[in-house]
């Protein structure tokens, strides 16, 4: 009787693959810039990117993006411990005294939102740069 027992649970874990753990997963990018009175929200997933500006010259657009383009943002994510990004420290503090637009990054993955601390727009924290550039070069056929 152990021993049935014993090859009906091995059975069921090789079956199983014994893996109960989630498949990390990005489901969208966003960076946001925002002053007084206006915001930009640049929101990337993967079949699209919106670009949504609010102000005096408010409008909303997005473009298609191809899954060769998502996957190189993903990749380039790859690099950052988003799990980390809200502990990261912005290089300058322009957007104090308002010499520059406030930005945010935020990385949607496995249905939980991270988030970094507010930085200057045009000079984010080293480690998450190069997705903020890409989130930017992709955002430039946009608008």
């Amino acid at each position: 009787m152990k021993i049935s027992f014993l090859v009906l649970i091995m059975m069921f874990f090789s079956t199983n693959n014994c893996s109960n753990q989630k498949i990390d997963s990005i489901e969208s990018f966003t960076y946001e810039t925002f002053t007084r009175g206006s915001s930009t929200i640049y929101t990337v997933t993967p079949d699209k990117i919106q670009v949504k500006s609010t102000g005096l010259n408010s409008n909303e657009n997005s473009n298609n993006i191809t899954p060769a383009k998502w996957n190189s943002l993903v990749n380039t994510a790859q690099n950052i411990d988003i799990s980390e990004m809200s502990k990261l420290k912005a290089p300058s503090d322009s957007r104090a005294s308002d010499a520059a637009l406030h930005a945010l990054l935020s990385v949607r993955k496995n249905d939980t939102i991270f988030k970094t601390n507010s930085f200057d727009h045009g000079n984010p924290p080293a480690e998450v740069k190069p997705l903020v550039e890409a989130i930017l070069r992709l955002a430039e056929n946009v608008e």
